[in-house]
């Protein structure tokens, strides 16, 4: 049955005028509405955080206002209207952390940076101590169009790669002419200094004086000299030394990456490399470091074998490692290597990749013994190390490292974290869970539960410290004039999730993320804005 409805007129003339409001009074209070944002005084209006400014001092009850990618206004109560206005109650307001050491050459593939941006980091330093160097950088810098702000190196090993290959030998006068070449080109497009990986092939055969000839190169206004050490273990002071000497012969200030102290005979050095950093920066010296929350290290499985047998690519290792009268050598060695390097047992080095066993990823090497019917002994392990790297090689997470030298570490005023983390894709691999934990994981951890800092002291290391010796001086603090880049986190929630076993899972606690004033990350959603700066070093 069909109802025809018979209205008054006085309803079928309302009805009709209300038809005709979108062309009329809908659109004038659009038009309304888009005059008061032009009008607004601020971009985006923070209010009823409490901010932490990233100085250190206390927290306090604060508004921010944002205008023009700057921070504009701090202050108790903020009036004034805004396009974007965020009610922060519950909430920490912080300068976006600065992770000084990084691996993110891929971020062009990988342009939204999810697992570090939920970490609250907002500029990643790619110091580039054993991977390619794009070139030109500057042409690469001009392309990027990424989430985070970036730094960059001028890579040595790169380019003595370029140069030499992986020879096993010192540059000849014109080859270290050439890598001269390549870091000053680098430095010119906009590099914050030179960068090293003295404990990985090639530059594992770089004398000091090329070392020092490359500094002296690189040397420019704000320049600084990033290393990871030729020693991160048995001669960790020494490896300390050279690069002392390499800041004091090209006169540039030196970072170290990722401080520590690996391997069980080397745990306890904190003390005496600490007081000694003290010494020198009271004397002048200019020396900073960072350190990520966490007792395992990542790296290929190089540094398990004397540097001498893997020198002029694969089929050169494979066959070393199949001469007879070389193994006796080989297996010596070896063995205080893997003493050096590790928690000294084959169960504190497990398996992040394996291309000719993969279905050991994630397995410790006292497992993969296990398996295959071995003793798990010294011995047994140093015999399936070298196997598995006459086919290639492996990476691998190893526990090596003593929690009391990274409480020492940590909590000395110099230091700074870092994630020395990767891009990481989810649910691919057995990445180091630093890459996605390191920052929630020093506050949810060293702060909330072990108390050993407060969380004021820990902002500070993840702000101003680097930012101070980075050179970034319109980064790293809440306060009016400064670029805002701001996290705002859960202080109660704000957490690492990722395990060495189960490391996919990204960090929870953070709300709100803008980088250079614009959102990446809202209500815990990314935006998927790309507002990221490839920073260069100023002229």
């Amino acid at each position: 049955m069909h109802v025809r409805l018979s209205l008054p007129p006085t309803t079928a003339l309302s009805l009709t005028l209300l038809c005709l409001l979108p062309a009329t009074a809908t659109a004038q209070a659009q038009a309304q509405r888009s005059t008061a944002a032009q009008e607004a005084p601020f971009d985006v209006l923070i209010t009823r955080g409490r901010v932490i400014d990233g100085t250190g001092t206390p927290a306090r009850r604060a508004d921010v206002a944002v205008k023009g990618g700057r921070i504009v206004r701090v202050a108790a109560r903020i009036a004034g209207a805004a396009r974007d206005t965020i009610n922060a109650s519950g909430l920490i307001i912080a300068p976006g952390f600065i992770d000084p050491h990084a691996h993110i050459s891929a971020i062009a593939e990988q342009p939204a940076a999810e697992n570090f941006l939920r970490q609250g980091i907002t500029t990643i330093f790619n110091s580039l101590h054993s991977l390619d160097q794009p070139y030109p950088l500057g042409t690469f810098l001009d392309t990027l169009r990424i989430a985070p702000n970036t730094l960059w190196t001028a890579g040595h090993t790169w380019a003595r790669k370029r140069v030499m290959g992986t020879q096993n030998r010192a540059a000849t006068a014109a080859e270290l002419d050439s890598m001269r070449v390549l870091v000053s080109r680098a430095m010119d497009d906009g590099a914050f200094g030179l960068g090293t990986g003295l404990e990985y092939i090639p530059a594992v055969y770089a004398p000091p004086e090329e070392i020092v000839a490359l500094a002296q190169a690189a040397k420019r206004p704000g320049s600084l000299y990033v290393t990871h050490l030729r020693d991160e273990g048995v001669a960790l002071e020494l490896a300390l030394a050279e690069a002392i000497d390499v800041g004091r012969r090209s006169l540039q200030p030196v970072h170290v990456s990722h401080l520590k102290s690996t391997g069980k005979a080397n745990w306890g050095k904190s003390t005496a490399v600490l007081a000694g950093f003290d010494a020198l920066n009271t004397r002048g010296a200019r020396i900073s470091f960072d350190v990520y929350p966490y007792n395992a290290y990542s790296t290929y499985s190089d540094v398990l074998f004397p540097g001498w047998v893997l020198a002029d690519g694969q089929d050169s290792v494979t066959a070393r490692l199949r001469n007879p009268a070389l193994l006796t050598r080989v297996r010596r060695e070896m063995r205080d290597i893997f003493e050096a390097q590790t928690g000294g047992t084959a169960s504190s080095v497990r398996f992040r990749t394996m291309p000719t066993a993969p279905e050991f990823a994630g397995k410790t090497l006292a497992e993969y013994l296990t398996a295959r019917g071995q003793p798990v002994s010294l011995d047994a392990a140093i015999e399936a190390l070298i196997a598995l790297q006459r086919d290639g090689g492996f990476t691998a997470i190893v526990e090596a490292m003593n929690e009391r030298d990274i409480e020492a570490f940590l909590t000395h005023s110099a230091a700074m974290v870092s994630t020395d983390g990767d891009l990481v894709t989810p649910g691919k691999g057995l990445p180091h869970p630093r890459s996605y934990g390191a920052f929630p994981r020093v506050v949810s951890y060293y702060v909330r539960q072990r108390k050993l800092m407060s969380l004021e002291a820990a902002i500070a290391k993840m702000t101003t410290v680097p930012a101070r010796a980075l050179g970034l001086g319109d980064r790293g603090v809440v306060q009016p004039g400064k670029i805002a880049d701001l996290v705002l986190f859960n202080p109660t929630t704000f957490a690492d999730k990722a395990t060495y076993t189960d490391p996919h899972h990204y960090a929870e606690g953070v709300v709100h993320l803008f980088i250079n004033g614009q959102a990446v990350i809202r209500d815990a959603k990314m935006t998927g804005a790309r507002p990221g700066q490839a920073l260069r070093r100023a002229p």
